[in-house]
């Protein structure tokens, strides 16, 4: 790609003109939002009537899981209630028989309430499982805020089993919800969104076909969609019932899809018109656009995509529809290519025993050990706060800070962004602002249930954006809730409201303090930073030999594959937070932001037609291989193990130096690769087995990323263009 097509899809605008954008474009209507924020509201609104309608002291967080709670199937939305309520079971013996223990002393009583923090943020950083971390969270922070109180021991006791029933109760009215759904409306949400995206580039290139102009309002459609990205379809895929192979699959598809819409909306954006040439390609990427589209909705049907997986490329001169063609050709070779995998099930990733409850790393990597002291010194200094100005109304700072460690996208100065919008517009402006205008004119459940929806509504509206918005949603719930739904009546003290809204603020303000100031990072260092380290990882990867696999061998294979995934997970959260950034750097920042997004989708590609590759060396007996094939892919992994390291410690220094040093590898297209890529020194097999033709893929893939990082530094950017 030219450099030329890589700035159009630079952002250089100031931070102001790219937020009132990032606005307009996160609360458009997608397909298929209206009806998840109508459950939301459905769930949270029947959880709240059953809290006023029973007396549920400190209701709260009963609403709030109509936010927490996944809703990708029937069977995830199940396992997550469960989980929930099994976490509640274990604080509701935690919690009192440890106030028993160590709460009559102020001093033990001081220690265990530290002990008891920095054990909340250790499992939230540590759990495998989000619904489990997010409902121990909220339900010990609720009962640690109870035993502040004087006592006796008894009221303490039962105010803490009261903490269970208000989030166990919102946990139950939403898997009610969702069956019920789920009975009305039964559909397949990612196939859903990656249909709707391919919908929006299939309209586009007709209408290029027919020699039309894009209109406006899918002009609209097509930036509103690369806004958006694709972080909810990567989550859907993550917790998707399905083998390991078929979600490493998705995942590519994911990303290959993803970066068609944005080589779409600059498309859109930048060419009014194709010539005869183009128009042409235009029409044949059409059909080829459609045929994966059914072949996608049949099920990931491989059978259907192997027409496709060996088309001729297409004669494209325009940069970015070339781009296109090329990301529509890699989606049928990535998964007719990767799905061999399967007849090798002692050599695939198996999917982690349902038993598991901690993440590999848990007790061995001192990340979490950091994590955890940072936010247990956060939420200590809130407590120590409140308590020595006798404050109890400011408790909703440490769990506060539990829900903001709860979300784990994007960057520190995101996060901070989010959080303090969602504690002003749902604690001050919609909860404050009711209780002052609304609240006084409302005399039944009536008034306050339509309150309530509208509210909710507009929590959930936002919620439902991509990873970029979605927290402040939460937050915007959570600030109304402690407000207007922690008591079983309608709440007019403004006092209340006040202590209850700067409990929020003083939370927010004590994570910033101890995240941000005490341990500052840019989102742009973070995602430099994972892409590097898995580039090398990458590089590890290429160079496994597995002549005879045995358990240790294996074991290392399933190891770097997840590593390396959870790396393509975490730059891509990364750079959704780059826009967050402001700064005289920040259009470079952009920049790098642009590159790596782009760089990634083709890196995620050549890891899924690398671990094809493995299995010839792994299986070699199977696949017949000769010795000729078998030392040509040795060569072969050589040679791109090396590229890989090379990448890497250009980009290294790139970042530290703000340079651009010479490449250390050899230009594209050199002699460097082994004489056995071009077939003449394979055998039949080889080739016929589909390995040779994987391989050259692989060169393509790799011949791509280093001519442009030896042409397009990493922080470059052409300001005229923007």
């Amino acid at each position: 790609m030219s450099a030329e097509a890589a700035a159009l899809r630079t952002d250089t605008r100031s931070f102001t003109a790219w937020f009132a954008e990032f606005l307009r474009s996160e609360l458009a209507p997608y397909p298929g939002r209206g009806m998840l924020v109508a459950r939301m509201v459905i769930s949270a609104t029947i959880t709240m009537i059953l809290v006023m309608t029973f007396r549920i002291p400190n209701g709260a967080t009963g609403p709030l899981y109509a936010f927490i709670i996944a809703r990708d199937n029937l069977l995830t939305t199940a396992r997550s209630a469960r989980n929930v309520l099994l976490a509640f079971a274990l604080c509701a013996f935690f919690v009192p028989v440890g106030a028993r223990m160590f709460g009559s002393v102020p001093m033990t009583h001081f220690l265990w309430e530290a002990a008891s923090i920095f054990l909340i943020f250790f499992l939230i950083r540590t759990l495998d499982n989000y619904s489990v971390a997010s409902a121990i969270g909220l339900m010990a922070t609720s009962a640690l805020a109870v035993w502040y109180l004087p006592g006796p021991a008894e009221h303490n006791v039962e105010y803490t089993l009261w903490q269970i029933v208000s989030p166990a109760l919102g946990a139950a009215v939403t898997i009610a919800v969702e069956a019920l759904f789920y009975a009305l409306w039964k559909e397949d949400e990612l196939l859903r969104g990656l249909n709707d995206r391919l919908l929006l580039i299939e309209e586009m290139l007709g209408c290029y076909a027919q020699e039309s102009t894009v209109p406006r309002a899918l002009n609209r459609r097509l930036a509103q969609a690369a806004m958006i990205g694709v972080g909810g379809l990567r989550r859907s895929a993550s917790r998707a019932n399905t083998t390991p192979t078929h979600r490493a699959q998705m995942n590519a598809v994911i990303s290959l899809v993803g970066r068609s819409v944005d080589f779409a909306a600059a498309l859109a954006h930048t060419a009014r018109s194709l010539d005869a040439a183009d128009q042409q390609a235009a029409r044949h990427l059409f059909t080829r656009i459609t045929q994966t589209r059914h072949a996608l909705a049949k099920g990931w049907d491989g059978a259907a995509l192997e027409p496709l997986s060996q088309s001729p490329p297409l004669d494209v001169r325009l940069p970015l529809l070339r781009e296109l063609e090329e990301m529509f050709s890699l989606i049928p070779r990535v998964l007719v290519g990767s799905e061999s995998l399967e007849a090798y099930d002692a050599f695939t990733e198996r999917a982690l025993p349902q038993s598991r409850i901690f993440v590999r790393d848990a007790f061995h990597n001192p990340e979490h050990l950091r994590y955890a002291l940072g936010g247990c010194l956060a939420g200590m200094l809130c407590y120590v706060l409140y308590v020595s100005l006798s404050w109890p109304g400011l408790a909703t700072s440490v769990t506060t800070c539990v829900l903001t460690a709860l979300s784990n996208i994007g960057s520190s100065r995101q996060k901070q962004i989010l959080r303090l919008a969602g504690a002003v517009i749902g604690g001050f402006i919609f909860g404050m602002g009711a209780q002052i205008v609304v609240l006084p004119w409302l005399d039944s459940i009536a008034g306050f249930t339509l309150l309530f929806a509208v509210v909710t509504a507009a929590a959930a509206w936002i919620s439902t954006s991509s990873a970029r918005l979605s927290y402040c949603g939460l937050q915007i719930a959570l600030a109304f809730y402690l407000i207007n739904v922690n008591d079983f009546h309608i709440q007019l003290s403004l006092a209340i409201a006040r202590d209850r809204a700067l409990g929020v603020l003083l939370g927010v303000s004590m994570m910033w303090l101890v995240f941000e100031r005490l341990h500052p990072k840019t989102a742009t260092d973070a995602m430099l930073d994972t892409f590097i380290a898995n580039l090398r990882l990458l590089a590890q990867f290429t160079t496994l030999a597995l002549p005879h696999p045995d358990v240790q061998s294996i074991a290392r294979v399933r190891r770097l594959r997840t590593a390396i995934s959870n790396n393509f997970a975490d730059v891509n959260a990364q750079a959704d937070a780059v826009p967050f950034e402001i700064g005289a750097a920040r259009p470079q920042h952009m920049a790098a932001r642009d590159h790596i997004r782009r760089w990634q989708a083709m890196l995620r590609t050549f890891f899924l037609l690398e671990l094809a590759v493995l299995q010839y060396t792994a299986f070699s007996t199977a696949e017949t291989l000769s010795e000729d094939d078998a030392q040509g892919l040795r060569e072969f992994d050589a040679q791109c193990a090396h590229r890989l390291e090379a990448m890497a410690n250009q980009l290294d220094a790139q970042r530290r130096e703000q340079t651009t040093p010479e490449p250390a590898w050899p230009a594209p297209g050199s002699a460097a690769w082994p004489a056995w890529l071009t077939g003449e020194a394979g055998s039949e097999a080889g080739t016929n087995a589909g390995v040779q033709p994987m391989a050259r893929e692989i060169r393509q893939l790799l011949d791509r990323v280093a001519e442009e990082m030896q042409t397009i530094p990493i922080f470059s950017i052409d300001r005229d263009s923007a």
